[in-house]
This record gives structure tokens, C-alpha cells and sequence, in this order.
């Protein structure tokens, strides 16, 4: 099992992109590209994470989160990650939040609300 500072980032991460978007919102300041926030966050603690330190269904579910955010990027989803309201009428971020969940189910970790904390905001 992953231990440590970086496995708390993955659960804080895992626990925002699970969260409603009314909470995702709130994470977040109000200039934010919220969404995009979001997955950029996701990204750098799959950087730090040790996939031998998961079992297998541990880092299927994240391999599947991962998965389904990539699919979805790129100019033609650029509206999912830039616009805010894509949180609350995007059905593409319903499926990231029932994949985060599973993510959440498979480590073990129950659901709670995510932690705020003083992010680097991407601006211009």
C-alpha cells in the first residue's frame, strides 16, 4: 500500500472529483476553470502514485478514471474543463464522479468531504 503525503493528495483529489458540483465549486475561487482544476490535480498525484503499491483492482479503478478523463479531453471537450456550469450540466462529469467513487470504494476510503486547500490556480 502507498503511504504518505502522496496517497493523501490521491484521496483529497479522488474525494473532489467524487464530490457534487455544488462542493467542486467550492474548492475552488470563483475564477477558476474549476473542472480543469480539477483533473490537473488528479494528474499530478498519478505522477507521484506507485502502481505496485496498489492491488489490482485498486489500479484498475484509477486506470479507468484516468482513462475516461483522457477520452475526454482535448479542444472538443474544452467546454467540460473551462466552463463551470459543465459541472452542474455536463453528463460527461456525472461519469467522473461515479468513476472517483469507485476509486474511493476500491482503496477503501469512504466518502467525506473534500479538504480545501490553497491551490495554484492556472490563470490566462
Amino acid at each position: 500500500m502507498c503511504f504518505g503525503r502522496n496517497m493523501d493528495n490521491l484521496k483529497n483529489s479522488i474525494m473532489a472529483l467524487a464530490a457534487s458540483a455544488k462542493a467542486q465549486k467550492a474548492l475552488y475561487p470563483s475564477f477558476a476553470a474549476i473542472g480543469d482544476e480539477l483533473v490537473l490535480e488528479f494528474g499530478e498525484c498519478l505522477d507521484n502514485l506507485k502502481i505496485s503499491d496498489l492491488t489490482p483492482e485498486q489500479a484498475a479503478s484509477i486506470e479507468a478514471l484516468e482513462v475516461f478523463i483522457t477520452q475526454h479531453s482535448g479542444k472538443q471537450f474544452s467546454a467540460m474543463y473551462l466552463e463551470n456550469s459543465a459541472l452542474f450540466e455536463d453528463p460527461n462529469w456525472d461519469e467522473i464522479r461515479l468513476l472517483a467513487k469507485q476509486v474511493a470504494k476500491e482503496m477503501g476510503w469512504s466518502l467525506t468531504d473534500p479538504v480545501k486547500q490553497k491551490h495554484r490556480v492556472v490563470t490566462g
